[in-house]
């Protein structure tokens, strides 16, 4: 699920729902997280790796993909694993680690029955000074593998999410174009060079 080959694969796309709340002394963010890669066709476990600012605290929920009438399904997160636990290391050794940053783990269980489409929230806190000012944003990592995998030397899926204190607003980064995604962008060339053409027969 998280790839082929060695590394790295930024293949779980994430999209906000809106822009993010902020309870309390805490940010609340919503996205669409999608698997922009074929599943495999049976069950699997799954490690899962958030890094975030040493002295926050990331609460992740994550359901299956909501529908008008068909409220997502959970999906149980277990975790966060003790700081001294071997995934922790792992993580730190393939992706690294700064001195005022931190990685929470978890592991989860994977069926096709699930899909690749989710609805995740995440809720980090403390998102204030001195952590993120209100003219700032975070940066977070989010990578997870199989379980039969490791990510210093395996294969693994990524994603960055760029949270944005009270007075910025959030951006999407560059992610990868799913086929469904190229074909609507070629559309929308060939209309922008249609139009293009029927000005110039316009101005003869």
């Amino acid at each position: 699920m998280s790839g082929d080959g060695q590394g790295g694969n930024p293949n779980l796309v994430l999209k906000p729902k809106h822009a993010p709340s902020y309870p309390g002394h805490a940010i609340k963010s919503e996205k669409d997280a999608d698997f922009a890669a074929n599943g495999p066709s049976r069950p699997i476990g799954l490690k899962l790796g958030i890094r975030v600012k040493d002295g926050q605290t990331p609460t992740l929920t994550l359901t299956t993909r909501a529908t008008p009438g068909h409220p997502g399904t959970p999906i149980p997160l277990i975790g966060p694993v003790p700081q001294s636990d071997p995934m922790v290391a792992d993580l730190k050794a393939g992706l690294g680690c700064d001195t005022d940053e931190k990685w929470f783990a978890y592991t989860l269980n994977w069926t096709p029955a699930l899909k690749l489409k989710f609805d995740s929230t995440l809720v980090l806190e403390p998102f204030e000074p001195p952590y993120v000012t209100d003219n700032g944003f975070e940066v977070v990592t989010v990578a997870f593998c199989h379980d039969t995998q490791n990510f210093t030397s395996g294969v693994y899926s990524y994603a960055v999410s760029v949270l944005p204190g009270k007075n910025s607003t959030g951006f999407p980064l560059s992610v990868p174009q799913t086929s469904s995604a190229k074909k609507v962008a070629k559309k929308v060339t060939k209309k922008a060079k249609a139009t293009s053409k029927s000005k110039k027969k316009s101005r003869r």
